[in-house]
């Protein structure tokens, strides 16, 4: 039985994407931040994930519908340092 899965995108905007099938998370990796959506419905993943483009479809499938809450945020300071 599988319980999760993680896909790696070619996106201007987002890099990856993994969707667990028992708490039904789904986490998207952008190129600055990471958000967790709650309680995605498994037709949805699929939708986002299958898509042509995942920019669009979380737009479309994702965002405004679920719930969710940032996990990390990269910052790029201007001297290089970290």
């Amino acid at each position: 039985m599988i319980t999760s899965t993680i896909c790696q995108y070619d996106s201007s905007t987002l890099t990856s994407a993994a969707y667990n099938f028992k708490h039904k998370t789904l986490t998207v990796h952008f190129n600055h931040a990471s958000y967790v959506y709650h309680d995605v419905d498994v037709q949805d993943w699929h939708s986002f994930n299958n898509a042509e483009s995942q920019g669009k479809a979380l737009n479309e499938f994702i965002k405004g519908k679920y719930e969710y809450h940032k996990v990390n945020e990269t910052i790029n300071h201007p001297t290089g340092y970290d």
